[in-house]
């Protein structure tokens, strides 16, 4: 585990958060610009460890985790699955093949389709990269007690479920 501490960005100064039936004085104080500055925050830290101890970039490592948990997704799958650009996703399988952490297989449905796993080598990054993940998402509710942590989990889930429906 990486000992780097997350620095905000220069000059942003976010206070409290508001609530969101508060009229808001700028898009700070807009909860989602809130969640994206912290996923920002988040992304930024861990792109910098996976680069440095693992070799690996953030969007590269989604991939490859995403594939691992799909099983033997085609590209498509994938891009769906993650709702990202097929030629984004294309780039990173590339690279990741390239290294020996991906395989391309025929699908054995449809010669056509081709689907990707994890090599060996794969395998290995993945199960060393989650432990780091684990750590880091640990090291985010560090100064939760566990109600406080099963709240915002479940809150957070609800949100997810609006976000869903809209």
């Amino acid at each position: 585990m990486s000992n780097k501490k997350i620095e905000p960005v220069s000059g942003e100064n976010l206070g409290p958060t508001p609530s969101p039936w508060a009229e808001p004085h700028d898009i700070r104080d807009l909860f989602s610009y809130r969640l994206a500055y912290f996923v920002r925050l988040n992304d930024r830290h861990a792109q910098t460890v996976l680069i440095d101890e693992y070799g690996i970039t953030l969007g590269e490592w989604r991939t490859l985790a995403t594939i691992r948990y799909l099983g033997r997704p085609s590209l498509r799958s994938l891009a769906r699955t993650t709702q990202q650009d097929e030629g984004q996703l294309s780039r990173y399988v590339s690279g990741l093949v390239k290294r020996d952490l991906l395989a391309k297989t025929a699908s054995t449905e449809d010669q056509r389709v081709v689907e990707l796993m994890l090599t060996e080598k794969g395998e290995a990054l993945h199960r060393d990269v989650m432990v780091f993940a684990w750590r880091l998402n640990q090291d985010l509710f560090t100064d939760f007690d566990e109600t406080e942590r099963q709240q915002l989990l479940s809150l957070l889930d609800k949100l997810l479920g609006a976000l869903e429906r809209l």
